[in-house]
């Protein structure tokens, strides 16, 4: 949304003003994940949540330092929207970066015994509406944070907005 914001509807050719509304609406007025917060802090197997507003490569590093662990991260299965992947295209941008290293977001990333996944995203899906997604694992403090391809091989991603940076 930033991106296509700061382009402008002209870079972008008004022929498809539904994809730009998407995408500015979500970072303009996002939807906060209040219901879905409520009913995942009262189910059991959640271990840890925060939401992602600061870019998932920052804030899974946050969880994972603060855990004292490490995780893997499946580029393949981030639910990137298609207008996020259109305008990407339009503006010869990663849409995969914006997921990884955008913020703003204002989704809720959590960490959960993976016995209770499948009882999580059916619950979740009939309370509130909203999808679970599976996106990669917990492991060993010394396996850092790592994102793989879809191949399974580790992909370089940068950092997302880091508050106290110097």
């Amino acid at each position: 949304g930033l991106a296509a914001l700061e382009a402008g509807r002209a870079r972008l050719g008004a022929g498809r003003p539904e994809m730009l509304e998407a995408v500015t609406s979500a970072h303009l007025r996002p939807t906060p994940r209040v219901a879905e917060g409520r009913w995942l802090g009262a189910a059991a197997g959640v271990h840890a949540m925060m939401d992602c507003s600061d870019g998932l490569a920052t804030d899974l590093g946050h969880v994972c330092r603060e855990s004292r662990v490490g995780a893997s991260v499946a580029l393949d299965r981030l639910p990137v929207d298609t207008a996020a992947r259109e305008i990407a295209a339009v503006l010869d941008a990663d849409a995969l970066s914006w997921s990884t290293s955008g913020g703003e977001d204002f989704e809720l990333l959590l960490t959960c015994d993976p016995a209770e996944v499948d009882a999580l995203r059916d619950g979740l899906g009939r309370a509130t509406g909203t999808a679970l997604t599976v996106v990669g694992k917990i492991g060993a403090l010394e396996a850092g944070l790592t994102f793989l391809d879809a191949g399974g091989l580790p992909v370089a991603m940068r950092a997302g907005y880091e508050h106290f940076s110097g």
